[in-house]
């Protein structure tokens, strides 16, 4: 039973997250260690593995950053997700109960994804104000 109380928790979560996030705008930021990505004046989302998915493919992605990949020059993934993003908002909020994947559908075709990657960590934390306010991992919120 217990695993279904942190579904249910984490169901309610995302309802909340839908609630204070859509229509609000997504700005990348790289870090030591970890990317941020600012939505909206209020949320700072931080995490370390994420993608870019455009209508066909995927656009960028954490792990492209830096590698050159045959190109003239090596992929700026904090550039190229900033050149997707600007201007478009968020439509959708999802949140999988399983992994705790977070997915933000934003404009008409954009889908940005924060990956959990570990089943003992939180792989994304959302803070609110500069406060925290929540982080999921495997299974969901913690």
């Amino acid at each position: 039973m217990n695993l279904f109380r942190k579904q249910s928790q984490t169901e309610a979560y995302a309802a909340e997250l839908s609630g204070l996030l859509i229509g609000q705008t997504v700005v990348v930021a790289r870090g030591e260690g970890q990317w941020s990505f600012a939505v909206g004046s209020q949320f700072v989302m931080t995490t370390y593995g994420w993608r870019l998915i455009g209508s066909k493919s995927i656009i960028v992605t954490s792990d492209d950053d830096g590698h050159q990949y045959g190109l003239p020059s090596p992929v700026d993934s904090e550039k190229s997700a900033n050149d997707a993003l600007t201007g478009a908002k968020i439509v959708a909020v999802e949140v999988d109960t399983r992994t705790g994947d977070c997915t933000l559908r934003i404009g008409d075709v954009l889908t940005l994804q924060f990956l959990t990657m570990s089943m003992g960590y939180e792989t994304w934390q959302l803070y609110r104000d500069g406060e925290f306010f929540g982080a999921v991992g495997n299974e969901g919120l913690r």
